[in-house]
């Protein structure tokens, strides 16, 4: 169950299914802006906002991993202070930008590694293995649904660090509604296609999709049973969340955000 609280004076997004567990995570909402995107004017406050999460989570500015997203389905796994995608192994703190572009999926075992994700409508999925202390998110907009982009992350989890599908808990957050998102007759083909033709009634009326459900069938497809899936739509909720149908594309973002504690 999704429940509002507040995160150094900041409303955020938390799910009763990590309660108890070593990890922290939450979705942010307009209050916490960690991306300006179209929104010039919020520039500097993002960067505020960044050092407020790193406060907040005690880490340094430099453990707070923001890759640069393209609506991809390319996925990069930290290992061991060890990135699987770079031809040199150096700290994920020491890495250029540069080497996090064209990134919708991040997944580590690292602790005390603050993983984050930035939305506005797309889906955002966070995922913990609470066996082997590994953390995930993964950005589904319709393109990464379609590419099934949320099963490949749990593929990564299985392969790089042997998790398995039924301890992993899936948190689907807030993201554009079935009572607002509408798609072209090809789009909504593409999307039906990539879940039994059992669900589709579910998820489909006339042209109007849900993807956040979408995804939890792909996800119940690999063998994940634990998923919580927030109810909140971020083209209704204007005083919670940016949108951007919504707001024509002039829009900030909100975000995903995960870490895994170390032991004590």
């Amino acid at each position: 169950m999704f429940r509002l609280e507040k995160f150094m004076g900041k409303r955020v997004l938390t799910s009763s299914f990590l309660d108890g567990e070593a990890v922290q995570a939450f979705f942010t909402t307009r209050d916490l802006p960690l991306k300006s995107g179209e929104r010039e004017d919020l520039i500097q406050e993002v960067e505020n906002n960044k050092k407020l999460v790193c406060e907040g989570l005690n880490i340094p500015l430099e453990n707070l991993v923001i890759p640069i997203q393209t609506h991809s389905d390319n996925i990069r796994c930290i290992e061991g202070r060890r990135d699987r995608g770079m031809a040199k192994a150096i700290p994920p703190y020491l890495q250029p930008s540069s080497l996090l572009e064209d990134t919708d999926a991040l997944v580590t075992n690292e602790q005390n590694l603050a993983l984050a994700l930035n939305f506005a409508d797309c889906v955002p999925i966070i995922f913990y293995d609470p066996v082997k202390k590994v953390s995930a998110i993964a950005h589904a907009g319709w393109r990464g649904t379609v590419s099934k982009i949320a099963p490949k992350t749990v593929e990564k989890m299985v392969k790089n660090f042997s998790s398995k599908p039924k301890d992993i808990i899936a948190l689907i957050g807030p993201a554009i509604g079935k009572c607002c998102f509408e798609v072209q007759e090809d789009v909504k083909n593409k999307l039906l296609d990539t879940i039994d033709e059992l669900y589709h009634e579910k998820v489909c009326n006339d042209n109007y999709l849900d993807l956040k459900l979408i995804n939890k069938f792909q996800l119940l497809a690999t063998g994940i049973e634990k998923i919580d899936l927030c109810e909140y739509c971020t083209f209704c909720q204007s005083e919670l969340f940016f949108s951007y149908r919504r707001e024509n594309g002039k829009t900030a973002r909100h975000s995903a955000v995960v870490i895994v504690r170390s032991e004590k």
